[in-house]
């Protein structure tokens, strides 16, 4: 006994163990959802962005970003020019800033003057296909993680933080492993409805469930185990005859309320 009681501690407590470890797991299921429970979930699909992309500028850095699609950025909506178009999900653009000194001839005269010449070049460093849905630094966070190897051989990472303010704002944590976060609240984690059975809905499912085992399984047992046939293989066949003759007596047993009826059968009969 005492070891069947082990046996069962250790299954409850394996069982909220894996509860609990999948708790603080979202369930990967596209690039723009994951599932936390049943009924908890994490969607970015109203967070693309319809005319322009979220963007945030930090020193000689720019991101990008245009939700869980791939998006065309090109340069010259950004002020800057000279920038191929690139298609992704996630884009980091760096500021080359160069000093070059420029001859000027007016009037037989030469004039040296120092130019300020800032170059863009910019990276699709994240596609839709590569998001991951991550645990961020507390249970209640999550981040969205590009699974590709950029350059610096790290991860970009956009931790989702959710706002109650009615806007999205995406701000740069860290440039040299592009960490960022994403303030909005489209990020937060949505409960999907659902209903529960009520009281009289369990008790019809019990009901009925109850009743097919005892006719179904009750007939076949007086079928094969006592030879019954035809209407003889309801279980207690007398008793279902005789119900509505009882109903019939319980009623006017109520209607009479509840004295012992005067009417003479022939059971009183021979009693008598």
């Amino acid at each position: 006994m005492a070891k069947i009681l082990y046996y069962v501690l250790t299954l409850v407590f394996l069982l909220s163990a894996l509860k609990s470890a999948r708790a603080d797991q979202c369930i990967h299921q596209d690039p723009c959802s994951c599932t936390v429970d049943e009924y908890t979930v994490i969607s970015l699909r109203e967070l693309v962005p319809d005319k322009t992309l979220f963007e945030d500028r930090k020193g000689n850095y720019s991101y990008f970003f245009s939700g869980c699609e791939d998006k065309t950025f090109k340069g010259d909506n950004f002020l800057m020019p000279n920038v191929s178009d690139i298609t992704a999900s996630l884009i980091k653009c760096t500021a080359n800033v160069t000093i070059q000194n420029i001859t000027q001839i007016i009037n037989a005269t030469s004039t040296n003057k120092t130019v300020t010449v800032i170059s863009y070049s910019c990276d699709g460093i994240g596609h839709a296909k590569d998001i991951k849905f991550n645990l961020g630094p507390t249970s209640s966070d999550y981040n969205i993680v590009y699974n590709n190897k950029t350059s610096k051989n790290s991860l970009p990472s956009i931790r989702l933080a959710c706002d109650n303010f009615n806007a999205t704002n995406l701000k740069i944590l860290n440039d040299n492993t592009d960490e960022l976060v994403l303030y909005s609240p489209l990020v937060c984690l949505q409960h999907i409805a659902h209903h529960e059975y009520s009281s009289g809905t369990i008790f019809c499912i019990i009901f009925f469930v109850t009743a097919i085992i005892y006719f179904f399984g009750g007939g076949l047992l007086m079928y094969f185990v006592r030879g019954a046939r035809g209407i003889e293989v309801i279980p207690n066949f007398d008793f279902w005859m005789s119900l509505p003759g009882l109903m019939k007596d319980g009623l006017i047993y109520v209607l009479s309320g509840c004295r012992p009826s005067s009417t003479s059968t022939a059971e009183t009969y021979d009693r008598i």
